[in-house]
């Protein structure tokens, strides 16, 4: 499985590196490029926010489909991950920070720390929801764990002085 996902970074740095040198074959300018980078991460973070929605709504009562609650869990998961994985995070925080002509607040430890929690968190919404859909029970735990995700990335955005989009909104709500 790691040689998968390491197989897929270096996949989707290759495709990177490919889309900026089409640019600047094409003499696409450098502005037109972050537009496009922007319009994609708002993208995903329309993405994440469904996905978020979604796991409220089912785990709030039973759906004749509740095994979706499972489902998208997985796939808020995977769909944080087309962002890029944590160090990639870094690196677009330090270029946020730069161009927005910020001093860093977010030392390298904490951002580290901040990643970590966020890791464990996708992985308890994982269980939970999994645990959920096939014993029943409190859906507290799932929602818990979901809001914990975003407590943990807007508690790192709120870091970076409004330089980072606000994928979930105030307090971590839409």
């Amino acid at each position: 499985m790691n040689r998968d996902k390491n197989r897929d970074f270096k996949l989707s740095r290759r495709a990177g590196l490919l889309v900026t040198l089409l640019a600047m074959a094409t003499g696409m300018s450098g502005a037109a490029l972050a537009s496009e980078r922007e319009q994609y991460v708002q993208s995903v973070i329309s993405l994440l926010r469904t996905h978020a929605d979604t796991i409220r709504q089912l785990a709030s009562q039973d759906f004749k489909y509740s095994r979706n609650l499972a489902r998208h869990a997985d796939a808020l998961i995977h769909t944080f991950g087309l962002l890029g994985p944590m160090d990639w995070h870094a690196a677009e925080a330090s270029f946020l920070h730069k161009k927005h002509g910020d001093s860093a607040h977010l030392q390298p430890a904490d951002f580290d720390r901040l990643a970590d929690q966020c890791q464990k968190s996708m992985r308890t919404l994982q269980t939970t929801s999994l645990q959920h859909v096939e014993h029943g029970g409190s859906a507290k735990p799932v929602l818990k764990a979901l809001e914990d995700i975003q407590g943990k990335c807007t508690g790192c955005h709120d870091l970076l002085d409004g330089a980072a989009p606000d994928v979930w909104g105030k307090h971590g709500k839409k």
